[in-house]
């Protein structure tokens, strides 16, 4: 058997975030068809959020300042000599291909493209935002590739950069053996005793941050005109900004026993299984990882059309209703049919696959080293 040749997976901060949670899935990945994985990190807490592979190796980059990246890179480049490199954001992109340009290694540079680039470059403004443009412009055309995580994403891409350049789909890592596993812990709150066949009272679950772009009020206001209908109960997992103002709008509808917030759950998915429903309710996602989970766990979900990625995920409507954000009557109203009338469980988990992480990672694989790559190495 030759040697397998070693990856690279540029993470930036280890904090938990959605990008930190794919590039180290991503790694995991990597790893369990037996490549090695140099996972580089700027930073990480203690304990490390994101479980790794003992086979993945965390490299430190240190504090990368404008001065210090590119010569950082191409230093870990010419030392490590990796197969190739993934990156998930544009400063990352850029200084990589500057730095393995420097190091005359010529390492192929792959990136990720978490949602509608139109979208993200629009909204940086002044010298920041005519600088990442033109970065953007610039340098993803010397990509290797460029993956996008949806369709959509995809033909934005296409639609900035040219129909020839080197775009590729490949949905997001999500479904992981350890998040199914990690559904299964019991639960300590008194709404789910029973399980959800079993409970006489439905337990919806919202799962996000208190942020503007997530319209909990007008959940809030969704949920007051379904309890007219039916008896019902909404546990809102998660924190932000606009707790104090969720907590006002709750109590001014009268829900305060119906409505609990608990705060933020460091894991969310023993919630997102046992609940009757999952709902989305925001003005803006690009693609919703909790409507992947709870897909996944075989979970009802209701979601407003807060971009394409819901579209995508939950086939058109086929697995869940869309409805139009910031609108109450439609979204009660979608609450209340699904309530009644939910989907299979084996039918929700079979929308969810495309989304596995392990079938993923073998995507990035085949691109990052060749189509017989897996085939070639052996498992």
């Amino acid at each position: 058997m030759t040697e397998h040749p070693r990856l690279a997976v540029y993470c930036g901060p280890f904090d938990g975030g959605s990008t930190a949670k794919i590039a180290a899935r991503l790694a995991n990945g990597f790893v369990a068809r037996g490549f090695p994985t140099d996972l580089l990190i700027t930073a990480a807490p203690d304990p490390i959020p994101e479980a790794t592979d003992p086979g993945v190796r965390l490299v430190p980059m240190g504090r990368m300042t404008p001065w210090s990246r590119v010569p950082a890179m191409a230093l870990y480049l010419r030392s490590r000599r990796p197969a190739a490199i993934l990156t998930h954001r544009i400063r990352e992109d850029v200084f990589t291909l500057k730095a393995a340009r420097l190091a005359g290694t010529r390492t192929p540079v792959f990136v990720t493209v978490h949602g509608r680039m139109s979208v993200k470059l629009d909204h940086l403004k002044g010298i920041k935002g005519h600088r990442r443009r033109a970065e953007f412009q610039r340098y993803y055309r010397r990509n290797q590739g460029i993956v996008a995580i949806s369709e959509d994403t995809a033909q934005d891409l296409r639609t900035l950069l040219g129909a020839a350049a080197p775009v590729t789909t490949i949905p997001n890592p999500i479904v992981t053996p350890e998040m199914l596993a990690l559904a299964q812990a019991p639960i300590d709150h008194p709404w789910f005793r029973d399980e959800r066949a079993q409970r006489d009272i439905p337990v919806l679950v919202f799962a996000g941050r208190l942020e503007y772009e997530k319209d909990v009020p007008t959940l809030l206001d969704a949920f007051a005109r379904l309890r007219q209908e039916r008896d019902c109960r909404l546990l809102i997992i998660g924190d932000g900004r606009l707790r104090p103002e969720i907590e006002s709008a709750r109590a001014a509808l009268g829900l305060t026993a119906a409505v609990d917030l608990p705060g933020w759950a460091s894991n969310p998915y023993p919630f997102l299984q046992r609940a009757d429903l999952v709902v989305l309710s925001s003005f803006w996602d690009a693609l919703p990882t909790v409507l992947i989970e709870a897909l996944a766990l075989g979970t009802p979900v209701v979601s407003t059309e807060c971009g394409a990625g819901p579209r995508e995920i939950l086939q058109n409507g086929r697995l869940g209703p869309l409805v139009p954000p910031g609108d109450p009557h439609a979204l009660a109203a979608a609450l209340a049919a699904t309530l009644a009338d939910p989907l299979p469980a084996a039918t929700l988990r079979q929308g969810g696959e495309r989304y596995e992480a392990q079938r993923n990672a073998d995507l990035y694989l085949r691109l990052m080293l060749g189509p017989d790559v897996i085939d070639h190495h052996g498992d």
